[in-house]
């Protein structure tokens, strides 16, 4: 996990909710009025200088996470290069420029969705009982404020920790597929704090598909690193090489559930792009 670039994230949300929660603001809250918050986070999303900040801290970001691992995605590129494989970049800094912008988009979307995500406190049950608390008379207002912050602060944490994560499987993803990938290995952390719908996943071969294809666990949709809190990744499988047990573990996308294959049924799956010509079983 990049901790740097959680900071990084955690401190964007918590300028925002100190933006949309100032004090005038949470006072009104506690009243159970919203909409001057509403109106504010309106106008933050749409302004010039909000946009201008999310674009140039887009491209911070991006720079930041390309960096990693750089060394090994330059031999994955040079082995795709001798595959002569046809839908590669011809340079490696063509395809550096590539995930650049493809990174740059990802984060834009990203930091220009955190007022929206912000908002999410107020439809939180735990805000809607402290109101209810200082209506009753058993919370001071100053009490609704110091408990709604520290509500809020955790929220950040929250989604600094899975935008993270889901910032660098994005990474892993378009560097691989313009590689020539079209699967991974899922690896879970694997320890006690590990969901156990994600460690049934571990090591479980997943092809790169658009949602609703994408693995379905907990009633959500998403590749390893892509779930709240996840601190799973994905490791990407680049050619037939990487392929060398007899039996794999494969996600089946258009039944979601867990099937055994061959390596050769597997190999013959991936050289096809997808899982459409292997039996259901």
């Amino acid at each position: 996990m990049d901790k740097a670039t959680e900071r990084k994230i955690n401190r964007i949300y918590n300028f925002v909710y100190n933006k949309l929660f100032n004090k005038t603001h949470v006072r009104k809250l506690s009243r159970g009025i919203r909409t001057d918050i509403l109106r504010a986070e309106a106008m933050l999303e749409s302004s010039e200088s909000f946009n201008k900040f999310a674009l140039e801290f887009s491209k911070e970001l991006a720079k930041s996470g390309l960096r990693r691992q750089r060394g090994i995605w330059r031999k994955y590129y040079n082995v795709a290069k001798k595959r002569h494989y046809v839908a590669l970049p011809k340079t490696w800094s063509e395809y550096e420029m590539k995930q650049l912008s493809e990174a740059v988009k990802h984060n834009f979307t990203m930091i220009k969705s955190i007022p929206k995500r912000t908002l999410e406190i107020l439809e939180h049950k735990y805000t809607s009982t402290l109101i209810e608390e200082v209506a009753k008379g058993k919370l001071t207002r100053g009490s609704f404020e110091r408990q709604l912050k520290a509500h809020g602060h955790k929220q950040a944490k929250l989604i600094a920790r899975t935008e993270t994560a889901k910032l660098q499987t994005a990474i892993v993803q378009n560097r691989s597929q313009d590689l020539g990938s079209v699967m991974y290995r899922w690896r879970s952390s694997h320890d006690k704090r590990t969901r156990p719908s994600h460690r049934e996943m571990n090591d479980v071969i997943v092809f790169w598909r658009p949602q609703p294809d994408k693995p379905f666990l907990d009633n959500m949709y998403g590749n390893a690193g892509e779930f709240p809190n996840c601190r799973c990744s994905p490791q990407p499988i680049l050619d037939e090489n990487d392929i060398t047990e007899s039996w794999y573990k494969v996600y089946d996308y258009r039944q979601h559930k867990i099937i055994t294959l061959g390596k050769k049924e597997l190999i013959k799956a991936m050289n096809y792009g997808s899982l459409d010509n292997t039996k259901r079983r």
